[in-house]
């Protein structure tokens, strides 16, 4: 299966607009720097101790039709919530970088952690830079997410591995394929420490040298509330 998604890309040159063909998208956990902090995020998510794997980065495969640009975002049950996250997009031999959400439910994330990330979208902005316009000073971008216009998360991408290393990790681990394939980074803890199930998400990814912004808003709507029973 093909999704075509619409995007635009913000280069030196200007605005430009692409058609991903995504054929394989990929939610990762362990690619934070600091084993420390991914610990209090797993707790934070999970509640419980997770080993490091021997190999990190854990991938969860993600059907193509779970992946969108949207701003409306249905799920059938109040405990959801989104993050912040970097995202990589490679297609015909560029890589692209932006910011998105592993929307996720987690009461069944507790149990099943790939089913807890299906059965919500993925959600990512259609502004993306040019890996090799920003790569030379990435570790000065930083990343914030709110909910319901809170502060919900801050992070320096530099807490993570870059998209150079994060690529490379899963070269051999995935397969090979025609289109775009999009890579999902995994997050951050909180900054309360505290997991939030809002409605109104924001992600923001700025980069203070080119003095550019990467916005995207959405709504979440819980469908079973919309029904009279």
């Amino acid at each position: 299966m093909t999704q075509k998604l619409d995007i635009t890309v913000h280069d030196a040159s200007g605005l430009h607009p692409v058609t991903l063909d995504v054929t394989r998208v990929y939610n990762l956990g362990f690619t934070i720097r600091d084993r420390a902090q991914m610990q209090r995020h797993l707790d934070e998510v999970v509640g419980v101790s997770v080993a490091w794997p021997e190999k990190p980065p854990v991938i969860f495969p993600i059907s193509c039709w779970a992946t969108l640009i949207t701003d409306d975002v249905p799920v059938q049950y109040e405990t959801t919530s989104g993050e912040i996250e970097i995202v990589m997009i490679k297609q015909d031999g560029k890589l692209f970088v932006t910011c998105g959400s592993d929307h996720t439910d987690r009461e069944l994330e507790k149990t099943d952690i790939p089913w807890g990330k299906q059965v919500t979208p993925n959600i990512f902005a259609p502004t993306v830079w040019n890996w090799e316009e920003v790569k030379d000073h990435w570790d000065q971008v930083e990343m914030e997410s709110y909910v319901d216009g809170e502060l919900y998360q801050k992070a320096s991408v530099a807490e993570f591995w870059s998209p150079d290393e994060i690529v490379r990790s899963v070269q051999g681990r995935i397969p090979e394929s025609e289109g775009a394939t999009i890579l999902f980074s995994g997050t951050v803890v909180s900054v309360n420490g505290v997991m939030d199930f809002g409605l109104n998400w924001s992600l923001r990814m700025t980069d203070p040298v080119l003095d550019r912004t990467i916005r995207h808003d959405y709504t979440v709507t819980v469908l079973s509330n919309e029904i009279d029973i």
